[in-house]
Parts: structure tokens; sequence; C-alpha cells
């Protein structure tokens, strides 16, 4: 016989927007996001993205693509700056671990992108096997 799992026992891995501070000093402005999920997830592939990008069909306007490997442990924090810096892990006053994460952009990037701001997360990957691997 089958049994039923609970939506409650399913782990489910999320990270979420916990706050938008917009600016007009790119070095000020940021999204803070959380792993709210009972599951380290890997940061590669999530997509932050205003409202306004997705009305006007053009991402450069309000978007960012994290590249990073890096793995964001459950309750633990992202900081994504719209300005320069160096991607790194540190600890906030209250010993709460952060990794920031930057755009690089020279301009403000949400203050410019009125609305809404989403986090896309990675559902499915597919990546091409050697030709060994395939059914013939």
């Amino acid at each position: 016989m089958w049994g039923t799992i609970k939506q409650s026992e399913v782990p489910h891995p999320v990270i979420r927007i916990v706050g938008v501070q917009r600016s007009s000093v790119p070095e000020k402005e940021f999204v803070l996001l959380q792993n709210q999920g009972s599951l380290r997830l890997k940061l590669r592939g999530h997509i932050v993205v205003s409202d306004a990008s997705l009305e006007a069909s053009n991402l450069t306007l309000g978007a960012h693509a994290f590249s990073d490997e890096e793995m964001i442990p459950p309750g633990m924090f992202v900081l994504l700056f719209s300005g320069s810096g160096t991607p790194k892990w540190a600890k906030t006053k209250e010993n709460q671990l952060v990794y920031y994460a930057y755009m690089n952009r020279g301009a403000p990037v949400w203050e410019n992108a009125p609305g809404a701001v989403h986090i896309l997360s990675t559902q499915h990957t597919f990546t091409e096997r050697p030709p060994a691997l395939l059914l013939r």
C-alpha cells in the first residue's frame, strides 16, 4: 500500500526576498534574500528581476542572474548590492552569516525599476551528455 506524505514533511528549498533598499547610490542599494528552506541551496541559477523588466521584456532594466557556486545554509542571508565589490562571506554585528554579492552596476537598478521584485529559482537543469552515454 502506498503511504501518503504530509505537505509539512516535504523539505521546501526556497530562497525568498525579505527586503529591498532602493537608493540613488548603487553602493547603498540592495536586495536582501534569505534561504527559508531546511536544506542548503546553491545560489547559481537564481535570478532577481524587477516587474518593470518583465513588463518591458528587457532584463537589462533590472535583473541579476547569480553565477556564484556558493551554497547558502538554511536561515542564512544573501545581500545583493547594485554597486561594485568582491563577493564574500561575512558576519553581521548580530553574528549572522551573510553572503555579500554584487551586480557591479555603475547606476542604481531597483530605484529605476519601480514595482515588485521577484526571485526566480532553478527548477530543473539539463546538461548535455557525452555521446558515449547516449542511447544508440
